[in-house]
Parts: structure tokens; C-alpha cells; sequence
């Protein structure tokens, strides 16, 4: 097999142009900014345009568009796809510490933007509920997402956009319909906790989906996570190295062979099974040496990274709560403690709060005290501190003094979110990967250790 020559996460690919290009202007104004820039990256995460905030949150940015298409709009942690054509003219606003409920859109591309920006709150209300979502028969799972997408059809009706975007998002209402039937296993198992096995027919609106479609794989973002996670399941099948590159070895499209080979140093950190595994095929596929030196002191991190175990004391930590008050894990002792590691950025970390309030309504007459650590940064505090009172969010809520860099985190060796940690009343680990409060062993697990 060819060499893949890859730069380190950001690859440029030419690719025909399907829009005259043209000049965009962006212009903007943030409330309550927390982060000083904000930028459009397109698919390939190249940064296309990026504008500095003046202290009153304004900003202008323009730059030549080569092509329309999705791109991602970036703020802080924040980020949404957007729907650029050569000429527009948007004016962008929205208050940082309520990113997605209060974004809009004025101007020459206005409409199709405001339509994304709705779509994104639809999809957050029509998925919140985990078990009516995704703990159903294979049937009624592709009727909820059948809904989801005749929810949104219906809505971009009322929308006065033009043909061309009109099309191109009933393409991405089809292939997110079809990213969620290829990835209903590891959702169930993300969200749920539990292992399924679907049927062959289940996955059988897949099997005609061309996966070498370069211009949708340019345009197109739920295509390319669709084609990705197909390739990525396959490679990840293979029972060694060899298999892994004979796999990979039938994909035909250049741009696709290059996002999955950077995909490989993230498989570093979640693999850990099979880090060395992925670690080998970046050496056998790319000659980029600052590449391969990069995944090599990942794969040293994610081996030499000990999080504590059973048993073992866990360390002290001492923070905040929302007006002030330090509280330590001393200061829980002879209780229970389930702490759950989150930020306000993190999606999949709001979908549990529904969960862990109804633990904490459970559980509130128990020895058993329910802690959530944020790890936003310090310039989010003002953003926690109302998502707290907004949500009405229960237990302690703590907020972590150097976010991801907390002694507290490196003893546990978190590196993603969200994370659960069970201490027992004397100070010791019963789980450091805790069950998600919306797994149901979650209360079998508290039901045998409480009762």
C-alpha cells in the first residue's frame, strides 16, 4: 500500500469547486463574552477565518469562500455548523453564557443560518429522554429517527431558503438518519451502559450508501462521520496490525484515508486496549515524522497515565461551591460520595443531569452524597454558576480551580467527560469509572451498597 503523507491533524485537499467564490463579511456582537475570538474552520478543522472581540463583544471578520457549504462557527468551547455561500453578508449574535438558545442570524444568509441554529435546539428536546430514544425495539428506534427527521423536514418548509441549501440539507437530515442506525450500538452502550447486538437487516440502509463520494465528503459533514465511523468499525474488526492496513487499504478516496489516519492518534487515548496497535499502523502508512513522534508520546502518556483503582484512598481535594463555601472530601466522610466530573461545554454531560437529579430524589434519605465537579475554565465561572441556578442543579456543586489540571484530575487520570467516581464512607475508591446516572446498574449498584 502507498504511503499516506499526512501533516499533524490539519491536511489541505483540493477538491473541484461547486460555487463561484466570493467574498463573506462577518460581523458580530457577544453579551457576556468569555473567550476574546471567534472563527470559521471548515470541515478538515482548517481555520478559514477568525476575528478578534473588542471589549464591548463586537467583531468583523471577511474572507474569500471558495465554496459553499457546512462550516463550523467557533467559540470558547462552544461551536455550531453554519451555512456559508460566496456574498453573504451575516450578522451574528448571541450571549456566551446561552450559546445555543440564544444564537441568531441577520442579514444575506440569514434564514438557512436560523434554521440551523433552530434545528440544533429541536434535536437537544427530541433526544433528551435516553430510555423513550434509544431503549425501544430495533423498529421503534428507526421510527424515533424517521421522526427526528420529518420533524426537521417540517421545519426547514417554513424556512425561505434557496434550492440549493434546500437539497443539500435534506442530504444531511438522510445521512445523520443513517450515522444514528450505524451507531446505535455504541450510543445504546455510551448512554444506556448496556451491550446490544442489532440485526443484519438493521444496518442493511447503509450497505448502499457509496462511501467514496468525495464532494459530499467535502460538503457534507454527517456523510463524513458516516463514511468514517464505517471504515473506522471495520478497521478497528481487524484482528492485528496486518488486518487493520488490509482494511485500510480499500479505501479508495485520498481525502478519506487522511482524515482516518489522524483519526488513529485519538484511538491512542480511547483504545487503550489497542493503542499500540494503532500506534504501529501510523508507522506503517505515513513518513511524517513530527506526526509519528506526536502519536508516540501519546501512546507514552495513555501507558504511563495510573489512575487510582479499588480500594485506594482517593486524594483530597478542596473546592468552591457556587457562593464560596470550600468544601473537602474530609468534610463528606462516613457518606457515600458519587461525584460526577463535568463542564458546561459538554453535551453529553447535560444529557445526564435529568439522571442524576432523579438519583439524587432517590437517594436523598441515604448515606450517600452526590458531588459534580466542574472543569470549566475560570473565565466560564459567571456560565456555571447560572447553568446551576437555571437548572436547579442539586448535591454540591463544586467548581474545580485549574479545570483539567487539577492535582484531582491527574490522580484519576481523566481525560475525557463525562466521568463518575464512586468513594465509600471511609475514603476509598469502590469505582473510578462509576456507572452514568442513567445507567440502570447505576441503582443496583447504590441499592446494594445503601440497603
Amino acid at each position: 500500500m502507498k504511503k499516506i503523507i499526512c501533516t499533524f491533524f490539519a491536511l489541505i485537499i483540493s477538491f473541484s469547486l461547486m460555487a463561484k467564490s466570493g467574498k463573506v463579511v462577518i460581523t458580530g456582537a457577544v453579551q457576556n463574552q468569555s473567550a476574546t475570538t471567534i472563527a470559521i474552520t471548515d470541515l478538515n478543522n482548517q481555520k478559514i477565518a477568525s476575528a478578534e472581540l473588542d471589549d464591548k463583544g463586537h467583531f468583523r471578520t471577511s474572507f474569500k469562500l471558495e465554496y459553499d457549504g457546512y462550516y463550523s462557527l467557533d467559540y470558547g468551547r462552544n461551536s455550531t455548523y453554519v451555512y456559508l455561500y460566496p456574498k453573504d453578508e451575516l450578522h451574528i449574535s448571541f450571549d456566551a453564557n446561552h450559546f445555543e438558545s440564544t444564537l441568531t442570524f441577520e442579514g444575506k444568509g440569514a434564514n438557512r443560518n436560523n434554521y440551523l441554529a433552530n434545528k440544533s435546539k429541536v434535536q437537544a428536546e427530541l433526544t433528551k429522554d435516553l430510555e423513550a430514544f434509544y431503549k425501544v425495539s430495533e423498529t421503534d428506534y428507526l421510527q424515533n429517527l424517521k421522526n427526528v427527521k420529518t420533524k426537521h423536514e417540517a421545519s426547514l418548509a417554513t424556512y425561505d431558503v434557496q434550492e440549493f441549501f434546500r437539497n443539500a440539507e435534506k442530504r444531511a437530515l438522510e445521512y445523520n438518519r443513517l450515522l444514528n442506525i450505524q451507531n446505535y450500538k455504541t450510543s445504546y452502550k455510551f448512554y444506556l451502559g448496556e451491550e446490544i447486538s442489532p440485526s443484519d437487516d438493521f444496518y442493511a440502509p447503509i450497505s448502499s450508501v457509496d462511501l467514496g463520494d468525495e464532494e459530499q465528503y467535502k460538503k457534507q459533514p454527517y456523510y463524513r462521520y458516516l463514511v468514517n465511523s464505517v471504515w473506522s468499525d471495520r478497521i478497528a474488526a481487524a484482528p492485528d496490525v496486518d488486518g487493520m492496513l488490509a482494511v485500510l487499504s480499500q479505501v479508495s478516496s485520498q481525502a478519506v484515508l487522511i482524515s482516518l489516519v489522524n483519526g488513529f492518534y485519538s484511538k491512542i487515548s480511547s483504545s487503550e486496549d489497542r493503542a499500540k496497535d494503532y500506534l504501529d499502523l501510523i508507522k506503517r502508512v505515513t513518513t511524517h515524522q513530527p506526526f509519528i513522534d506526536a502519536a508516540e508520546k501519546r501512546y507514552q502518556e495513555v501507558m504511563s497515565a495510573k489512575g487510582l483503582t479499588k480500594g485506594d484512598i482517593s486524594p483530597e481535594f478542596n473546592y468552591q461551591t457556587v457562593d464560596g463555601k470550600t468544601v473537602s472530601l474530609s468534610d463528606l466522610k462516613g457518606k457515600y460520595v458519587y461525584i460526577d466530573v463535568w463542564a458546561t461545554w459538554c453535551g453529553p454531560c447535560i444529557k445526564q443531569i435529568p439522571y442524576l437529579k432523579k438519583l439524587e430524589e432517590l437517594y436523598h434519605d441515604k448515606n450517600v452524597v452526590f458531588v459534580s465537579i466542574s472543569v470549566d475554565k475560570e473565565s466560564a465561572k459567571n456560565k456555571w454558576k447560572k447553568m446551576v441556578a437555571e437548572k436547579e442543579l442539586g448535591g454540591l456543586q463544586l467548581f474545580a480551580d485549574k479545570s483539567f489540571d487539577s492535582e484531582f484530575m491527574d490522580a484519576y487520570a481523566v481525560n475525557s467527560i463525562p466521568r463518575f467516581i464512586l468513594i465509600d464512607p471511609d475514603g476509598k475508591i469502590v469505582d473510578p469509572e462509576a456507572p452514568r446516572p442513567s445507567f440502570q446498574k447505576t441503582r443496583k449498584l447504590l441499592d446494594r451498597l445503601l440497603n
